[in-house]
């Protein structure tokens, strides 16, 4: 399992089970002008990849998004999440 923290003040990040998978709600707060491409870089890594079900985006009113993750590509997501600087760390917990 993964750990990360990211800015608080700037975007919500809250993780549920949805079934096997993981729902990802995030809502983003502050900066949306520097948020949003990030959150659209994470969308276009994983749409423009060979497997149509890694990762399904929507995308709510007042800048909320979900993304429903399948387990095999959660450490891909998170790690994505931080290469585009919306996590401040990312770390393995037992």
């Amino acid at each position: 399992m993964l750990a990360y923290q990211y800015n608080n003040k700037d975007i919500e990040i809250v993780e549920s089970r949805n079934g096997e998978d993981i729902e990802f709600h995030l809502q983003v707060l502050d900066h949306v002008e520097e948020i949003l491409p990030k959150l659209k870089a994470v969308r276009a890594f994983f749409e423009s990849d060979d497997v149509y079900t890694d990762v399904l985006f929507y995308t709510y009113p007042n800048h909320r998004y979900s993304a429903i993750v399948r387990p095999e590509f959660y450490a891909d997501f998170v790690l994505q999440l931080m290469k585009h600087k919306l996590l401040i760390q990312v770390e393995w917990v037992d």
